[in-house]
């Protein structure tokens, strides 16, 4: 199996709830977000795919959350702005985007260096 990674960052903000009930206020922070994915062998350019179009496919995601507070989003309202639902957030909206041989493996994000969530549907 190969494997490729990019990354890609974006400003937004964010506030979670607390475990007493309360938010913190909400604060920016620099998101980076990584995603791999792999295929069983590589295409006629001897590639798992070009950097460039996957690369454009994991902006056109991020691009949505940029700028913006991520709580304004109807699926972080419901689900949270933590870096584990971002992380699940852009894995489903890019899962499909991908050609049928390439598979979306892990999307890492990242609110700080040294902090990160990951996500996959593997076990």
């Amino acid at each position: 199996m190969f494997t490729i990674s990019i990354e890609t960052q974006f400003k937004a903000k964010h506030s979670i709830a607390l475990p007493d009930g309360s938010r913190e206020p909400e604060h920016e922070h620099f998101w980076a977000v990584s995603m791999e994915v792999a295929a069983d062998k590589l295409n006629s350019n001897g590639v798992v795919m070009d950097f460039a179009p996957l690369k454009a496919k994991l902006a056109a995601v991020t691009s949505k959350l940029a700028d913006v507070s991520l709580n304004d989003i109807d699926y972080f309202r419901e689900n949270g702005s933590t870096s584990e639902n971002v992380a699940v957030y852009v894995f489903r909206q890019l899962e499909p985007k991908l050609p049928a041989e390439v598979r979306l493996k892990t999307i890492s994000v990242s609110e700080q260096v040294g902090c990160s969530a990951k996500y996959s549907k593997d076990q």
